[in-house]
């Protein structure tokens, strides 16, 4: 669907679309996140990353010392983000760097700040709301494009972390580019994209 380039832009562009939304809302913490982590994927840091998607879980925790040596996270994140749409398994990960499943998911979390299960969804989220931002697809294609198993069990997930359903964070972030209301009356086109985006059914 996107080659790693076009991913890691499209994740850009949702991140600072992101950005502009809460910048309205007064939210200056998440404005500040947003933006470092588009900047440090331009700057191609994005192999060692948290996410700057808000974490009700682990909002205020400092990652212990300890974890993955460089080359090890930047290989795993590589493999996450190149077989996203596929099923990736915790020993898959592990054998990548030579470690115990036991082992590698210990030093994973201490790294990343999240369960390898944990960060596989969020990096899936990421690169759906660049789809979302960027393309007409509708949501049970980009569900699948990025490695959920349905549109259901997509929503679930988005919720779960995004704090809103894909439907409505998609309206909201296309009206908010545009400068106008949520109305799914009015399509519009985004500058990054020559098809006109249309509101979902």
């Amino acid at each position: 669907m996107f080659d790693a380039a076009s991913r890691t832009f499209g994740v850009v562009a949702a991140h600072l679309v992101e950005a502009a939304c809460r910048a309205l809302d007064g939210d200056c913490e998440t404005v500040r996140a947003r933006i470092a982590q588009a900047v440090a994927l331009l700057q191609g840091e994005s192999g060692v990353h948290f996410s700057a998607l808000p974490s009700r879980a682990y909002a205020g925790r400092s990652v212990p010392r300890g974890g993955l040596t460089a080359w090890q996270a930047r290989r795993v994140a590589a493999y996450i983000d190149e077989n996203l749409s596929r099923k990736i398994h915790i020993n898959s990960l592990a054998s990548l760097i030579g470690l115990s499943e036991g082992h590698f998911s210990r030093e994973f979390k201490r790294s990343f700040g999240l369960t390898a299960h944990a960060y596989l969804v969020r990096r899936r989220i990421e690169v759906a709301q660049s789809l979302m931002l960027t393309t007409c697809d509708p949501l049970s294609d980009i569900a699948l494009g990025c490695g959920m198993s349905d549109q259901s069990h997509f929503s679930r997930s988005f919720r779960r972390v995004v704090g809103e359903t894909p439907d409505v964070w998609r309206r909201s972030r296309r009206h908010a580019i545009a400068g106008r209301p949520a109305d799914p009356a009015h399509p519009f086109t985004l500058g990054f994209t020559t098809q006109p985006i249309q509101a979902d059914s």
